[in-house]
């Protein structure tokens, strides 16, 4: 109900002559969409290909502009203006799904995408401590959890859909706050108490996608980027393994494709989890930007030229209301950052 009535409102807010009017009084603003995973039976969360579809359908009737990543941030270094009504997305990981399913889906709409890959997942060398996270609390036969951690315990409910995935979240964050060379220890409490080994090979929701794959959507117009050489928190490690864990994927970007481009994605990429010392390494590889996962929009004007290795970004929202609210003029005037 709360979804309709908003549907009910927004749709004629941000209808074209609503907006067009708007855009001569309001500074624009450009949201960086960000794309997982698809909604799964065990999961439950999630986006649909419908839903997919309908949003960059709704962005194309409705006279919207889809800009790439390089090119937003091209106009934030020159301070240009990027077209009224502009979007763009990106979609991190490098799982197979994402790259045969959800990636023709934007070639389709000829929507440009940057896929940040991490490039130990395309090399198959291992899948990511936070898909693991997700695979163990969802296939655990209990309903209950407890996870002796060494200085907390988690007593876990489990025995729904929801109450899963917050349980998910729980464990992901308390790992998070921890060194990078304690997630596989901790990972291996998780097991214990859920009952289950970790396989050595990701189940088939997480598998990676391989270079042939990316080599052909790249030579179709994708562009790909680094997003660490194994998903760990960087700041959370000592400085030559961050060092390491960006350095070692733009390598392996630029050993496999022909025009990698040279933005990093942050692992997790809240505020905390990078700082001035990542974003010196990136400077010194010749990298133009970075994105985060902090909530906001960017803008084309100098005050936001700091932003350029912290760009927000907001994760695609799994209901129209919300995607289309964002996409509209409504959020230049709620003041957010």
């Amino acid at each position: 109900m709360k979804n309709l009535l908003k549907n009910f409102i927004l749709t004629p807010l941000a209808s074209r002559p609503v907006s067009l009017l708007a855009s001569q009084f309001l500074n624009s603003h450009t949201p960086i969409f960000l794309v997982h995973q698809l909604v799964h039976d065990e999961d439950g969360y999630g986006i649909t290909l419908h839903h997919l579809r309908k949003c960059l359908g709704y962005l194309v009737k409705n006279g919207h502009h889809f800009i790439s990543l390089e090119d937003a941030i091209s106009a934030i270094k020159n301070n240009t203006l990027l077209p009224k009504k502009s979007v763009v997305f990106t979609m991190d990981d490098g799982y197979m799904e994402q790259a045969t399913i959800v990636a023709p889906i934007f070639l389709e709409f000829n929507c440009p995408i940057t896929f940040f890959i991490i490039s130990d997942v395309l090399d198959q060398k291992l899948w990511p401590w936070d898909a693991k996270v997700s695979w163990l609390i969802s296939n655990s036969p209990k309903s209950q959890l407890t996870i002796n951690f060494d200085d907390e315990t988690l007593h876990l409910d489990i025995s729904s859909t929801e109450k899963k995935h917050h349980a998910r979240h729980r464990v992901r964050d308390y790992i998070k706050e921890t060194s990078a060379e304690e997630v596989d220890y901790n990972l291996n409490k998780l097991a214990l108490a859920a009952g289950i080994s970790i396989p050595d090979t990701a189940p088939e929701l997480y598998k990676a996608a391989n270079w042939d794959i990316v080599r052909d959507l790249e030579n179709k117009g994708v562009r790909f980027a680094p997003h660490s050489k194994t998903h760990r928190i960087l700041s959370k490690m000592q400085a030559t393994t961050a060092r390491l864990e960006i350095e070692h994927s733009w390598k392996r970007l630029n050993e496999e494709l022909h025009n990698p481009l040279n933005v990093f994605c942050y692992p997790t990429g809240r505020q905390f989890d990078f700082g001035p010392r990542e974003i010196g390494i990136l400077k010194e590889n010749n990298f133009i930007g970075a994105v985060s996962t902090i909530p906001g929009f960017i803008r084309t004007n100098k005050k936001h030229h700091h932003k350029l290795y912290s760009l927000p970004r907001l994760a695609l929202p799994d209901n129209m209301p919300d995607f289309i609210q964002y996409c509209s003029w409504i959020e230049s005037i709620r003041g957010t950052p």
